[in-house]
């Protein structure tokens, strides 16, 4: 098996972001879990989430972001929700989307 050279943070997820932003339309890109919080092991996958508008189901959203970073040297948790939802989400305490925009980093914000 080949294994694919080691990537600093900052190069992933400038990678992450430029694949994210070629494959779909993001308004945010936030990275949380374990990487956000600085206390990931090498091998951690890197959890995004990516707001951006979309007319599709939430399970189909995400397809071809992953696609587009399949090339990368770590998995990547992918989860997409609309502007709306996170709205609408953000009002509940302890929901995922509330803690991963609360704890997370916004690596790429939509220039208005």
């Amino acid at each position: 098996m080949i294994e694919k050279p080691p990537i600093d943070d900052a190069q992933l997820y400038g990678e992450i972001v430029r694949h994210i932003i070629q494959s779909a339309d993001p308004d945010t890109v936030i990275v949380f879990g374990s990487r956000a919080r600085g206390d990931h092991r090498p091998e951690s996958d890197v959890d995004i989430l990516v707001v951006a508008e979309s007319d599709k189901p939430r399970y189909a959203r995400s397809g071809s972001i992953y696609s587009a970073l399949a090339s990368l040297p770590v998995e990547v948790d992918i989860l997409v929700y609309t502007p709306r939802e996170v709205h609408e989400w953000s009002k509940v305490p302890l929901a995922f989307v509330t803690t991963a925009t609360c704890e997370g980093t916004v690596l790429y914000e939509r220039q208005r």
